[in-house]
């Protein structure tokens, strides 16, 4: 676990437990499962792609003309795509894989201006965001013109890694997003880099891939009203998203020019970072969806600019925070479900296949669960005392 003051690569290998793809399916069910979870190679897997990509991304910024400011700009109404931001492939010299990524991420905000809000009331969001969902599937087709390296069948990888972008969008059901969602795209991206779809990227590159994203996601919320994933409250970092501040933070380290924890929050700083660095583009994000005083709103990440004085410490404290409320916690990884090849539901020590609870207790229990008691965790920057009471849960 990351629980160092520095991020260490992790290196490891196992044999295939699995000769065969499979389609992921789901594995937890109940509060012991979690514990499970802990100890498979799934686990390590994620946990590696997450230190890839976040040392990757250390002291480089977002290029020019890829996240649109309107998103995050308040007072502006989203409703179209910014078009101008699509050649973001022909104004970099980024491997061919990129680009294709690129064009289906486009492909699928096409799709949000070809499917508009439902007009009327809505109380939990908008039931268009299920007829876009049912259109992404088509643009997914594209997934097949990834140019896999020698040896790979780009079909039976799709098999698995497919699943984990098609759910990185919401949910069609319950018409809304959270962490949860946003580590199913973390484990595609993953997917692509472990069997170098995406070869060696480089923070530039993967910045791109997540600011694109970003910007998907947070068109979806604003044209279709979603709902915060889960119950959450004022004591959880943010409504909809983790890891896009552990990104940012990251390329804040190391980075002389970088602006001060303390003067995040200032007009200055965030209209001159936020189209470069995806911690501020976030911050900016919820200025546009709420008012009010921001220590009462989003006290957590108040706590950050007045409690911590280095990015190193943010990011420190901010990946800490993600191991316990985003993969330890059941409302949210008991959406995250496993295949025999990407994230095999198998026991890191003895590589044999992990319990699966079956019970039709654990089922009924699952799909009645109390979000509203799961506790939340204090942040690691905050005092000890403070936020010990409080509860929430999100996924």
């Amino acid at each position: 676990m990351l629980a160092s003051d520095e991020i260490n690569p992790i290196s490891y290998s196992y044999p295939a437990i699995m000769n065969q793809w499979s389609e992921p399916s789901k594995k937890i069910f109940e509060t012991g499962d979690v514990k499970s979870f802990e100890k498979s190679i799934a686990f390590r897997e994620l946990v590696q792609i997450l230190n890839k990509i976040v040392l990757a991304v250390q002291d480089i910024k977002v290029p020019p003309g890829v996240l649109d400011p309107a998103i995050v700009t308040r007072d502006i109404t989203v409703l179209d795509s910014d078009n101008s931001a699509t050649s973001v492939q022909e104004a970099h010299a980024y491997q061919e894989n990129v680009g294709v990524m690129l064009r289906i991420l486009h492909d699928l905000e096409q799709t949000i201006d070809d499917t508009p809000p439902v007009k009327g009331p809505t109380r939990f969001g908008n039931i268009a965001f299920r007829t876009w969902h049912e259109k992404v599937e088509h643009v997914l087709n594209s997934l097949t013109t990834l140019r896999p390296p020698a040896g790979l069948n780009i079909d039976e990888f799709l098999i698995e890694a497919r699943y984990y972008l098609a759910n990185s969008f919401g949910s069609k059901i319950r018409i809304d997003y959270g962490t949860g969602h946003e580590l199913s795209y973390l484990a595609f991206v993953g997917a692509l880099m472990r069997y170098d779809i995406l070869k060696s990227p480089t923070g530039e590159e993967l910045l791109v891939l997540f600011s694109k994203y970003y910007d998907l996601v947070r068109r979806l919320i604003l044209v279709y009203n979603l709902e915060p994933a889960g119950s959450h409250g004022v004591w959880g970092l943010d409504d909809h998203f983790h890891l896009i501040y552990i990104l940012g933070a990251s390329q804040f380290c190391n980075d002389a020019t970088a602006p001060s924890v303390r003067s995040i929050l200032s007009r200055d700083v965030l209209n001159g970072y936020k189209t470069s660095n995806l911690y501020v583009n976030a911050i900016a994000f919820i200025f546009k969806l709420k008012s009010g005083p921001f220590n009462e709103h989003s006290p957590i990440l108040n706590d950050i600019h007045v409690s911590v004085f280095l990015w190193t410490k943010v990011r420190q404290g901010l990946l800490k925070m993600y191991m316990v409320e985003v993969l330890g916690k059941l409302p949210v990884i008991q959406h995250f479900w496993f295949g025999d090849k990407l994230y095999p539901w198998a026991d890191l020590t003895s590589m044999k296949q992990l319990p699966v609870n079956y019970s039709e207790d654990a089922k009924s229990a699952n799909t009645t669960i109390d979000k509203g008691n799961s506790a939340g965790t204090s942040a690691p920057w905050a005092k000890p005392g403070i936020h010990q009471n409080t509860t929430y849960t999100r996924r």
